[in-house]
């Protein structure tokens, strides 16, 4: 009986709280992950869109593909959305598209998009 070590009604109960802490920790996770897709995404498309009025400043025109901004984005080629859940117009909602792509507006400008939404529905839910 002089054996050390952890009982058994120990051990369960350090596997309660551990269980416990977990579901506190991990949906916050999620919602860190969710949170900085989203930022990133919103820069990436800002950036994009920079880019786009500086081509068409120059040139006249639109450029036709992400390709032709590569004198105005480093490794606008490798430029790639993040993978996951992100805000968009307050939701969280799963990234499908693997591109960034142009969107042409009615008015015939052309805006950076990610499966069709622009920077502007990229936002994070208000607290309540």
């Amino acid at each position: 009986m002089n054996q050390k070590g952890f009982a058994t009604l120990e051990v369960i109960l350090m596997v309660v709280v551990i269980g416990i802490l977990a579901t506190v920790a991990v949906p916050r996770f999620t919602s860190i992950t969710t949170k900085a897709n989203t930022a990133k995404i919103q820069s990436d498309l800002s950036t994009i869109d920079t880019a786009i009025s500086i081509y068409y400043m120059e040139h006249g025109q639109y450029p036709a593909g992400l390709s032709n901004l590569s004198d105005y984005i480093r490794d606008v080629d490798k430029l790639a959305p993040p993978t996951g859940s992100a805000y968009i117009n307050g939701e969280e909602k799963k990234i499908d598209a693997t591109a960034y792509l142009f969107k042409e507006e009615t008015n015939g400008e052309k805006r950076a998009a990610l499966d069709g939404h622009t920077a502007g529905d990229f936002y994070q839910p208000k607290r309540t």
